[in-house]
C-alpha cells in the first residue's frame, strides 16, 4: 500500500464515524450514511485531483459538509417523490401513470446507460449488496472503485434522462 492509499485509509477511518454520527443526528440510518460518505469521498477525491479543495477547511470538515449537503438533497428529493405520489394518487384513474409503464421507462433508460451500469445499480439498489460485495462481484479493485463506478453510472443515467422531452416538460 503506497503513502497516498494509507492517507486515504486514515482519512476514511478518521472521518467516517464522525460523519455517520452527524448524519444519524439528521435522521439517516447507517446504510444511508455509508452511501453518502462514499459519495462525499468521490467528490473529495475529484476535487483533490483537480486542485480545487478549499485550503482553510480540513478534509474531515470538507467531507462532513459534502455529506450533509448530499443528505439534505436526498431528503428534498424524497419529499418531492412523496409529493408526486400524493398527486398521482389523487388523479382520476384514466390519468394516473401505470406503474408498469414507469418501470419499463426506467429500464429503458438503464439499458441506454449500458449493461454494466444496469447490473451494478441493480446489485446496489435492488439486491441491496454492500459496496465491498459489489467490488468482489464485478471484479473492482476496491469498494472505493465500485463507489466511483456507481457514481459514474448514476451521472450517465441523469444525463440520459436530462436529454428527454419529459425532463424538459417537467422543468419548464
Amino acid at each position: 500500500m503506497n503513502h497516498e492509499d494509507q492517507n486515504l485509509e486514515k482519512l476514511y477511518r478518521d472521518a467516517f464515524p464522525h460523519i455517520a454520527r452527524l448524519l444519524h443526528s439528521l435522521g439517516a440510518d447507517l446504510d444511508a450514511a455509508r452511501d453518502l460518505f462514499h459519495d462525499a469521498m468521490v467528490i473529495y477525491l475529484e476535487k483533490k485531483r483537480d486542485n480545487c479543495l478549499p485550503v482553510h477547511v480540513s478534509p474531515r470538515q470538507y467531507l462532513a459538509g459534502i455529506a450533509r449537503i448530499l443528505w439534505f438533497k436526498q431528503c428534498k428529493h424524497e419529499r418531492r417523490q412523496t409529493d408526486i405520489r400524493f398527486v398521482e394518487d389523487s388523479l382520476p384513474a384514466e390519468e394516473a401513470v401505470d406503474p408498469e409503464k414507469k418501470s419499463l421507462l426506467l429500464y429503458k433508460y438503464l439499458k441506454v446507460a449500458g449493461n454494466a451500469c444496469l447490473q451494478l445499480l441493480q446489485a446496489f439498489y435492488y439486491e441491496k449488496l454492500s459496496m465491498p460485495a459489489i467490488a468482489g462481484k464485478f471484479h473492482y479493485g476496491s469498494a472505493h472503485s465500485a463507489t466511483v463506478q456507481k457514481y459514474k453510472c448514476l451521472e450517465k443515467l441523469r444525463e440520459k434522462i436530462k436529454q428527454t422531452e419529459i425532463y424538459e416538460e417537467v422543468i419548464a
